[in-house]
């Protein structure tokens, strides 16, 4: 029983002897490198794709280019854009765009007052303050 313990002793010494045998080396210290610059949207005005009356023109905006419309354009739901501002829509009525308003690629037609309603509902959520009208069930 002896020879076990001065057996595990001598094994327990030799063992914490290698641990602090090894050698330690720092690690080398990091190099200052520039951070890669972060791509930014083209300087000037942006839209998302879509038609937008601006100036009394229509603008047509297709992958980042846009232009001013100069035909008529079929959309996939079978609105029609015009270059004067007449949508007419798959149903057959149409509309004259306003300064402002904004038609989708999918012929969803977005109005400014539509927008500013928009906005004002969300600057409440935002700040929690005005009066709201809520339906109660």
């Amino acid at each position: 029983m002896n020879l076990y313990r001065t057996l595990g002793a001598a094994l327990l010494l030799v063992g914490a002897a290698s641990l602090t045998a090894e050698a330690q080396t720092k690690v080398a210290p990091r190099k200052a490198v520039q951070p890669r610059p972060r791509a930014a949207a083209p300087k000037g005005e942006t839209m998302k794709d879509g038609f937008l009356m601006k100036d009394g023109k229509v603008m047509m905006t297709r992958d980042a280019h846009t232009e001013v419309l100069a035909s008529e354009t079929a959309l996939v739901n079978g609105t029609k854009v015009n270059g004067n501002g007449t949508v007419t829509l798959a149903d057959g009525t149409s509309a004259m765009l306003k300064e402002g308003d904004y038609v989708s690629l999918t012929g969803r037609m977005t109005t400014m007052a539509m927008k500013a309603e928009q906005d004002s509902l969300m600057q409440l959520a935002k700040n929690g303050k005005g009066k709201a009208k809520i339906k109660k069930k």
